[in-house]
């Protein structure tokens, strides 16, 4: 009777061994070093280099100027235009009226009419947001409207479209109301409104 290693060895006669390197690649598969193993620089291909190297470096993106916050207070407003306001020489291009509404509702209508007035090209209008006044024990507090509205005009797009902010004089609401000075999209937009003196 034939032994099993006698036949396994005949029938392994033909079979030419696989070299070394080749065998020992194909039992142990490729897997990349994390950052934090000491194998980490043998794992990068040579050939990745110069393609790392060829890659255009990313440009950094160009800073926004930095922009102040508006303030009610009228510092930023052109004196002109106040000036104008205040003797009934210019009047607002546009009103919105904020009474009766929610303070959400009240943002919404705000960043919608600036949108508007903006796509027109308006230069001054008129926010009235109500006094708003009311006691509570020894303390006057002012509305919640009037009180967050300069707030909503220094959030996104609506502080890229007004560029001051003012309490409106009496004629047009006093401190019920604001006059808002806008960005112009126009050419013109750099210009004051001061009027040009005549030769």
């Amino acid at each position: 009777m034939v032994k099993d290693v006698e036949l396994f060895a005949a029938a392994m006669a033909d079979v030419k061994p696989l070299k070394r390197k080749r065998a020992a690649a194909a039992r142990v598969p490729a897997v990349e070093a994390g950052p934090g193993s000491a194998r980490a620089p043998a794992a990068r291909s040579v050939k990745s280099r110069p393609t790392e190297a060829l890659l255009p470096k990313p440009r950094p993106l160009p800073a926004r100027p930095s922009v102040p916050e508006l303030s009610p207070d009228g510092r930023q407003f052109d004196r002109d235009v106040s000036r104008a306001l205040s003797r009934r020489k210019l009047a607002p291009e546009a009103t919105i009226d904020l009474h009766g509404m929610t303070l959400a509702a009240a943002e919404r209508a705000v960043t919608r009419f600036l949108e508007r007035v903006t796509a027109q090209d308006m230069r001054v209008v008129l926010v009235v947001t109500g006094k708003g006044l009311r006691r509570e024990g020894d303390r006057t507090i002012d509305g919640r409207i009037r009180a967050e509205f300069v707030g909503w005009l220094n959030r996104g797009d609506n502080r890229d479209r007004v560029r001051a902010v003012r309490a409106a004089h009496a004629h047009h609401g006093g401190t019920g109301a604001f006059y808002l000075l806008l960005r112009r999209r126009s050419s013109a937009s750099s210009r004051s409104l001061r009027a040009t003196p005549q030769r």
